[in-house]
């Protein structure tokens, strides 16, 4: 009578008939794992089969295909029961160290602490898995005993921007998530000792062991370099640094910095307002509505609208058309080519090669307007030492103020100032005067927030008796140097028309008929006419 013990889930079936016993052995599957050999054993042994080959079971457990075998008789021969051989493969690397049996020899499954002597023979004493040696004694396949830990490759350096070139051309971001389209960051600006870049070091990596125990060193990450560019420096062997103002420039091989701007177009929507720590050129217009600031010097190759535009020395290569509210301020001089409707001032000369028409201008030293037409027409015109043209006015006798003498610049400081100073003479005057009438009060009878006005106002008073009096400092030094500009004239080379106003030092005079190659200049405390 037939006799069946195990099935698929467990891995293995064994049919005991007439003849004899059949062994089918199951492949793992996801839901049924494998039977290893010494479990498959120990069913045998339980379903009361002991005559057997061993090393045909271990076979059939190694291939696990499936198919029914019958089992073969042990030998009946114990003396020729032999360990299966085995052989330690060690890898070219070290890095680990494999069992493999020799299927064509003995019958009996080596032991573990088989397997372990002969590592120890082959000098392996590191990273040996014990359970992955009992595993593979059990099914006498192929096994790694032993593995060593792979060192860590050391993280390359690299370079750290500070800057995000990705930014330029991009509206600038303003409050409550709104973009300024004036400003859209035509280039990335730098100042003097700003970080632009830095180096993280390369790491030397992690040291690794292979299965006898040697240290295997790793591989250290590659080293960078800072791409140091013009004027720039490299500080801390780490950072690079801006030496100067300027914008900051990477071509992808080194950072620098330029201290001069270059702008193929205009000054417009496309580019918005400028305002910028060097010298700037623009090869085209500035519109109306915009700002160009530089703390060097600013070149335009075109024209200027109803903008404002700021540098060191401004050169304008056309002119301004100002419609009232076009502004030029150089810290020295200007050069353009003709003015109109604009505010012009120079803390040194102006230089206008055509007209300059209802305008107002002030240089600190001279105003020259002698090129081409030479006019200056309209407007107020104001030079601390000479305004020279070679038409003042014109035949419809328009009103034009000319006056030199006085530093115009040093001149509109004072007034501001004075103005400044009066109005807080004022209120000291008044807080003095509040005072007084609080005072005079029983302090129990006052409001808190009286009292609390009595406090501000006592408190307020000193610092602004302070700040007056270094008005005052200020205002007496200019008036000094005020006084002391007793030179100065007006020259045209042609003509000057009637209702040119003429001040010279604080002394005024109206032209009331055409002056002809004349001079306007102080003599003897009176503005004296002469030849030019």
């Amino acid at each position: 009578m037939e006799r069946t013990v195990g099935n698929v889930k467990e891995g293995f079936q064994l049919v005991v008939k007439a003849d004899g016993s059949y062994l089918t052995v199951y492949p793992a599957t996801k839901d049924n794992p494998a039977i290893d050999l010494e479990t498959l054993k120990q069913r045998l042994k339980e379903a009361r089969i002991a005559d057997y080959d061993e090393l045909q079971v271990a076979r059939l457990v190694r291939a696990a295909n499936g198919f029914e075998v019958k089992l073969d008789m042990a030998s009946a021969d114990d003396g020729e029961n032999e360990v299966i051989p085995f052989t330690i493969e060690i890898a070219r690397d070290a890095m680990s160290a494999a069992v493999r049996f020799d299927e064509k020899r003995g019958n009996l499954a080596p032991d573990v602490s088989d397997v372990l002597d002969a590592l120890a023979a082959k000098k392996v004493t590191y990273g040996i898995d014990r359970d992955a040696i009992g595993r593979g004694v059990a099914r006498l396949t192929p096994f790694m005993a032993a593995r060593g830990t792979a060192p860590e490759a050391g993280v390359d350096a690299r370079i750290e921007k500070k800057f995000d070139m990705g930014a330029k051309g991009r509206p600038a971001e303003r409050a409550y998530d709104r973009v300024d389209y004036k400003d859209m960051n035509i280039f990335i600006r730098a100042q003097i000792g700003d970080v632009l870049a830095v180096r993280i070091p390369e790491t030397s990596g992690v040291a690794g062991t292979n299965v006898f125990g040697e240290e295997v060193p790793a591989k250290p990450g590659k080293p960078a370099v800072l791409p140091q560019g013009k004027n720039t420096k490299i500080v801390n062997e780490h950072e690079l640094v801006a030496l100067i103002d300027g914008q900051i420039v990477d071509d992808g091989k080194k950072i620098g910095v330029d201290p001069h701007l270059v702008i193929d177009t205009s000054v417009d929507v496309g580019t918005g307002n400028v305002d910028f720590a060097g010298s700037v050129e623009i090869k085209g217009d500035v519109e109306s509505g915009f700002v160009v600031k530089a703390s060097g010097d600013v070149e335009i190759r075109g024209m200027i609208g109803g903008a404002q535009v700021e540098g060191r020395n401004v050169i304008v290569h056309g002119g301004i058309r100002g419609m009232n509210i076009g502004k030029i301020y150089a810290a020295e001089d200007i050069s353009i080519s003709f003015v109109e409707n604009a505010n012009i001032v120079a803390g040194r000369d102006i230089f206008v090669n055509d007209v300059v028409l209802h305008s107002e201008m002030r240089a600190g030293h001279h105003v020259r307007v002698e090129g081409r037409r030479g006019i200056i027409t309209g407007g107020k015109v104001g030079a601390g030492e000479s305004i020279r043209a070679k038409v003042m006015g014109n035949n419809f006798y328009v009103q034009t103020s000319l006056d030199v003498g006085i530093d115009p610049n040093l001149k509109h400081q004072h007034d501001t100032l004075l103005k400044e100073c009066q109005a807080a003479v004022k209120r000291l005057t008044e807080i003095r005067l509040s005072l007084d009438t609080l005072k005079k009060q029983p302090l129990t009878s006052l409001s808190e927030r009286r009292r609390e006005q009595l406090v501000e106002m006592t408190h307020a008073q000193f610092p602004l008796a302070n700040e007056i009096k270094k008005m005052q400092e200020k205002l007496a030094q200019m008036e000094e140097e005020l006084e002391q500009m007793k030179r100065g004239s007006v020259a045209a080379s042609d003509t000057i028309y009637p209702g040119v106003n003429v001040t010279i030092s604080g002394v005024k005079k109206s032209v009331e008929e055409e002056l002809h190659h004349a001079r306007l200049q102080m003599l003897d405390g009176q503005i004296a006419i002469g030849v030019f």
